[in-house]
């Protein structure tokens, strides 16, 4: 008998390599790159945490109804097109597995978030990198290096690692071709845009790992 193997693409994924959190001499510093805050976690988060804590023994919601209610109804929007996950990086994967497989491309830009391309070969479809402008998205890029098999552009703004900003109506409103795009700037009602919002960065609350899509 022989034994698996695993799919071709699978084999092509270089591993997510962290940040340092040690300098050369042993010093422990915080990692801004992955939204650690030198400041602390907000007091309303941390007090929400430990209210949390009194019923461990339970099993949560699947289906988190009263947080996508209650971020529905701040934002004005349907609850039902809201879904959370284990950190950004979990939203992601979802949406490569929900609008690409084999054969079906993937954009993302040159110094974008390591995520993107580990989302793109565990589905099986084809990385198409964007060259950057000075570490910037580069929109014009991105927009020709779509084609008919692109199903995903994978935008990050302010882009993750660089901090460099591309105004969201640009980024986003101007690839209407995308039949999905993931995008954590806009905030726009677009029905090809998914938006990704991690609260690991918006409340120094990177423990927990929660993200709303």
């Amino acid at each position: 008998m022989t034994a698996p193997v695993p799919k071709p693409w699978i084999m092509e994924i270089a591993p997510y390599v962290p940040g340092r959190s040690t300098t050369d001499d042993g010093r422990k510093v915080t990692k801004l790159s992955s939204n650690e805050n030198p400041l602390g976690t907000s007091p309303a988060a941390r007090e929400a945490f430990l209210t949390a804590a009194t019923s461990l023994e339970r099993y949560p919601d699947a289906s988190a109804v009263e947080l996508r209610e209650t971020i529905a109804a701040k934002y004005g929007l349907d609850p039902t097109r809201i879904i959370y996950g284990n950190g950004s990086d979990e939203v992601l994967h979802l949406a490569a597995g929900a609008f690409a497989g084999p054969g079906d491309e993937i954009i993302y830009v040159h110094y974008g978030f390591t995520v993107y391309p580990i989302a793109t070969r565990r589905v099986g479809a084809i990385p198409v990198v964007a060259p950057d402008r000075d570490y910037a998205t580069d929109v014009d890029a991105i927009l020709a290096s779509v084609t008919d098999k692109t199903k995903i552009v994978f935008v990050a703004n302010p882009n993750n690692p660089t901090g460099t900003y591309a105004p969201a109506r640009k980024s986003c409103a101007s690839m209407p071709g995308c039949r999905a795009t993931s995008c954590s700037c806009s905030t726009m009602p677009m029905p090809n845009i998914s938006k990704a919002t991690t609260m690991t960065a918006a409340w120094s609350w990177p423990d927990p790992r929660p993200t709303c899509w």
